[in-house]
């Protein structure tokens, strides 16, 4: 059972990673907010296929949190 449930756990690691360097950056970053570059202002308001890499990013955290814990209680 442990080592199901690790493999699981070991595929979405690997998933949640492939997707979160998928997402674009939604700002430039420390040096964009040192210099005052303008922001878009629309924070949040992603759809597409932006919005549904968001969505599932959050999902497989969720999962890979609850996996997380899992296989920490999981005797070998």
């Amino acid at each position: 059972m442990f080592w199901l449930v690790f493999f699981v756990w070991m595929v979405t690691s690997i998933v949640i990673t492939v997707i979160i360097l998928m997402q674009e950056p939604k700002q430039a970053g420390l040096g964009d907010a040192l210099t005052g570059g303008g922001g878009g202002g629309d924070f949040g308001t992603s759809g597409g296929v932006a919005g549904g890499l968001h969505r599932v990013t959050i999902f497989l955290g969720v999962a890979w949190g609850a996996l997380s814990l899992v296989v920490g209680l999981i005797p070998r």
